[in-house]
């Protein structure tokens, strides 16, 4: 063998090897295709230099013809192109399956020579792309004649099978796109479905606790109005005594105290009851009430306060406060009947979860009772739930609703014979300023003068409340309605004071109370009201809760005078 025959064969080994080179960079990128136009894309970029041809065109079948949708060529060919699929030498590789290796493209009667002839094509290569049926083709021309070298037509089969698994992977790929898009819209409806059915179980399980509330409400109210009514109609009797009806009025009166506390404990719980929330000092309220707690608690129960000094004040409203803690302590010693410890502690902490950003003091309250079970625990909180007997089941439903009302939360730390830990979460006062205690202000004057115009829609609560205004020295004008009563002040009439229901028919009385502060700025205001909402229509006006007691009405106004002077 001459040295120019060794050179011409180490020159074409050097030339096929860069050609599978390309080849399996092409394959290499089509084994990451998954859509026909990133498959086109690549036998585009690589098939002409990987197979040493003078063009390559790839062709999509549609139907019953034959697409040529781009071509990488030395001239143009047939790009853009359609031609009938019998006609079209890729249309018979596609039907057949076979590749077509055509030397001479003047002698082959698979060749429409009318195409072929306007172009430089003289010999070519057409091998089918798609494993069960073919769906594309991709062919290479070159401009001599001759019969294409096995290494060529191996090159061009080779990229075909890439294109053709790349093709599968594609459908498949999109088959498992749909059946997600499809298990993702089932999983949908199922979430849907389940919230809806959560919702029911929700709104029947409100209407069981409605019922049971509804029930316990009505119970202890008719305890309630059983003395209010049976005093009051012993007072009315002919037999009455003076010794009687003072005996049957303090009855009866005694019965409706308890009925305004049952009310404020229901608000409570539903964040409803009106508060007064200050900076309290929570050592100090507690030292106040720590000889009423050891009482409380029996000689069996040791009760042990660890508050630090310097804990800050928290937003609370002081006697609610008071309540909460006094009943979740008689909880905790039902819970130890044969004796133990309450320990009460607190310490400043960051918010939990569910609650807004800030500082906060965690007070907590341990006992070393018997625990409660994960389903009383669930419980504890709801409205009249208890395992005691009837009558005493508010105690955490009313601190949970002071808290929520307050902008904090309760937490419950319990089990079986472990004892139980109460947790009150209550936000750092921002204003650190401490608003006087009622005993600390003086008492009003007992006989009191001047104009008075009174507005409630309640016939009987208009009545009762004229009576005792009357009975402090005031000339009392009452009327049934806020609009009636603005008429008149617009018409001239010049009221000391008004004193006005909140919640009424039309105008309420806080927009009553905001129209005469701004048109007439001289006019004392007072509304009384059991609803929280006052507190946010107008935070600013003296406010009185129903029920009410003379001597209740009596500070209000007092201090709704004052605020004019």
């Amino acid at each position: 063998m001459t040295r120019e025959l060794m050179s011409e064969r180490s020159s074409e080994q050097k030339a096929l090897a860069a050609r599978w080179t390309i080849a399996a960079e092409a394959m290499e990128a089509l084994a990451g295709a998954r859509s026909i136009d990133a498959i086109v894309n690549v036998l585009r970029a690589f098939a002409r230099r990987a197979v040493g041809a003078d063009g390559i065109a790839v062709i999509l079948r549609e139907g019953d013809l034959c697409h040529y949708i781009v071509e990488d060529s030395m001239a143009p060919l047939w790009a853009g192109q359609r031609f009938p699929a019998g006609n079209c030498v890729s249309g018979w590789a596609m039907r057949h399956g076979q590749t077509v290796v055509i030397p001479d493209i003047f002698n082959d009667a698979r060749v429409p020579v009318d195409a072929y002839e306007r172009t430089f094509v003289r010999s070519m290569v057409m091998v089918p792309i798609g494993r069960m049926e073919a769906t594309a083709a991709v062919g290479a021309y070159w401009s001599e004649e001759g019969e294409p070298s096995d290494n060529e037509v191996a090159l061009l089969e080779a990229l075909a099978r890439a294109a053709s698994t790349a093709l599968e992977n594609g459908r498949l790929f999109a088959a498992l796109e749909s059946l997600n898009d499809q298990l993702d819209e089932r999983v949908r409806e199922r979430t849907q479905e389940l919230e809806q059915a959560q919702d029911m179980v929700r709104q029947f399980q409100k209407m069981e606790a409605m019922g049971q509330l509804t029930g316990h409400v009505a119970h202890d109210f008719n305890n309630l109005l059983t003395p209010i009514i049976a005093g009051l109609d012993l007072i009315l009797t002919p037999k009455r005594t003076p010794e009687s009806i003072d005996r049957h009025a303090g009855m009866a009166l005694q019965a409706a105290e308890a009925a305004q506390i049952l009310v404020q404990r229901l608000l409570t719980f539903a964040r409803r009851q009106p508060l007064s929330p200050t900076a309290v000092d929570l050592p100090d309220l507690v030292a106040g009430m720590q000889a009423l707690l050891a009482s409380t608690m029996g000689p069996c129960v040791a009760l042990s306060v660890d508050l630090p000094a310097d804990l800050p004040a928290v937003r609370a409203d002081a006697n609610q406060l008071e309540l909460a803690i006094l009943n979740i302590a008689i909880n905790s010693r039902d819970a130890m009947p044969d004796g133990g410890t309450l320990g009460i502690s607190a310490d400043r902490r960051p918010a939990p979860p569910g609650l807004a950003t800030g500082d906060y003091v965690r007070i907590a309250i341990r006992d070393t009772g018997f625990g409660m079970t994960p389903e009383v625990r669930k419980s504890a909180m709801e409205p009249f739930f208890t395992t005691k007997p009837s009558g005493h089941g508010l105690g955490l439903s009313m601190a949970h609703g002071l808290t929520g009302q307050l902008g904090g939360t309760i937490e419950i730390d319990s089990k079986v014979g472990g004892g139980t830990t109460v947790m009150l979460w209550l936000p750092v006062a921002q204003d650190p300023a401490r608003a006087g205690s009622p005993d600390e202000q003086d008492a009003p004057e007992r006989r009191q003068s001047g104009k008075l115009l009174l507005v409630d829609d309640n016939a009987l609560v208009r009545a009762s409340t004229r009576d005792m205004l009357a009975d402090m020295g005031y000339e009392v004008v009452d009327v049934d309605h806020a609009e009636l009563a603005l008429g008149m002040i617009e018409a001239g009439y010049r009221p000391d004071i008004v004193v006005t229901d909140h919640v009424m028919p039309g105008m309420t009385g806080a927009e009553l109370a905001i129209r005469l502060r701004c048109d007439h700025p001289g006019i004392a205001l007072l509304i009384i009201s059991g609803y929280q909402g006052v507190d946010l229509i107008a935070p600013d006006i003296v406010r009185l809760s129903k029920p009410f007691r003379p001597s209740h009405l009596q500070a209000s106004i007092a201090a709704a005078r004052a605020q004019r002077a």
